[in-house]
């Protein structure tokens, strides 16, 4: 058999050879990006902390409508923090009793903080984070949903993990939301975490950027080095993710790859919310740098055309059809061994062999909707000039 396939070899034309030549070169992108990006994560040590080196730790939330998480969730962090942190949250101008049982709490938890918004207002939640990061007393802040499920001493004893005074900057842990019934409640747990591995990966490979500006945790000094949102306040997906990419430096950047310090938010998703967080992810990227972007646009073409190329294997170079089922089946395995090691580090249970469908498959639906969201977006700016 060996022999029939270097006959095979020596038989191949010029065509066939550039199809082999490209096939290679894909397939060796797709393998660069797998194991020198999510691959690092499976290594990567979890983080720790000396107690007198442990930096205190402003908790913020900005919120709208939310008195039943306030009653169930806030009373719980309130408890389970020490007497370095503290808790500051700023209501979006709501019309239920959310502010009647902040005023409550405050009597009972004199580390917590609250302030409102006095009307509604354009790019409100921007003008709310604004508001708790001016309102925060300590250096190093975080901003957490208001929805957080299991929030217990626990999770926020392990969340401090690696949050220093004088060490790193920005400690980016992963969020997403309690796994339920639904196909939408799946594809936003698999693209977020997809993301999160996308986002961490670079990060530990030098070219940080962060998708979420929840479980965050940075100093705040730099927001206002910066000034605020400045003209990005319009931008109506992406929020403090993009103050955090302007700020984000390879040297300064941890990365928490701990099911321990992960973020569930306990809501209800739908459709439109599964398409905003691609949106929201689509334009993050949009406000990166050119070689950033460059990268992250290679890795998507190398995405879209991996299958592609296989098929073309298949139809110009069969007879070499055993080198391509070897390579391809490395490959799987690989991709298969990350996911699993990350989603166990992250405690991500019930995606496995569907998020390996969602890489395969997403990145076109992706490139379609991205199309056709672009050009709803033209026809509605053309129809407000007519």
């Amino acid at each position: 058999m060996i022999q029939e396939f270097v006959d095979n070899i020596d038989l191949l034309n010029q065509g066939q050879w550039i199809v082999l030549g490209v096939f290679a070169f894909i397939y060796i992108l797709r393998l660069v990006y797998l194991l020198i990006f999510s691959a690092r994560l499976c290594t990567l040590k979890i983080p720790g902390y000396a107690n007198d080196r442990r930096a205190p730790l402003s908790i913020l939330f900005t919120l709208r409508n939310e008195e039943e998480n306030v009653r169930s969730v806030l009373p719980g962090l309130l408890e389970s923090a020490g007497e370095d942190s503290e808790f500051v949250v700023v209501d979006d101008f709501s019309q239920d009793g959310t502010l009647s049982v902040l005023g409550i709490l405050k009597q009972r938890y004199p580390i917590l903080k609250f302030s409102s918004l006095s009307q509604e207002t354009r790019f409100s939640v921007k003008l709310s984070q604004n508001i708790a990061l001016k309102s925060a007393s300590n250096n190093w802040v975080m901003f957490l949903p208001i929805a957080i499920k299991d929030a217990n001493k626990d999770w926020l004893y392990n969340r401090l993990k690696g949050i220093k005074e004088n060490d790193k900057e920005i400690v980016v842990a992963y969020t997403t939301v309690v796994p339920e019934r639904g196909m939408f409640n799946l594809m936003y747990r698999i693209e977020s975490f997809f993301q999160f591995i996308k986002s961490a990966g670079y990060i530990c490979n030098r070219i940080p950027f962060v998708y979420f500006e929840e479980n965050v945790a940075f100093k705040k000094e730099k927001y206002f080095q910066l000034g605020g949102f400045g003209n990005r306040i319009k931008e109506p997906f992406a929020n403090l993710e993009l103050i955090i990419n302007q700020f984000i430096k390879k040297s300064n950047t941890a990365v928490s790859v701990d099911g321990e310090t992960v973020v569930r938010k306990n809501i209800k998703v739908g459709k439109e919310d599964y398409y905003d967080l691609l949106n929201k992810s689509n334009r993050i990227e949009a406000y990166l740098p050119r070689w950033k972007r460059f990268l992250l646009q290679v890795e998507e073409l190398s995405k879209l055309t991996y299958l592609p190329a296989i098929a073309v294997y298949l139809i110009f170079v069969f007879p070499l059809w055993p080198l391509l089922a070897l390579l391809a089946g490395i490959y799987l395995i690989l991709q298969l061994f990350i996911i699993k090691i990350i989603q166990n580090r992250l405690n991500e249970r019930k995606i496995f062999i569907s998020s390996l469908v969602y890489g395969l498959l997403m990145p076109y639906f992706k490139l379609f909707y991205y199309w056709h969201f672009s050009t709803k977006n033209r026809r509605s700016r053309w129809k407000k000039r007519a």
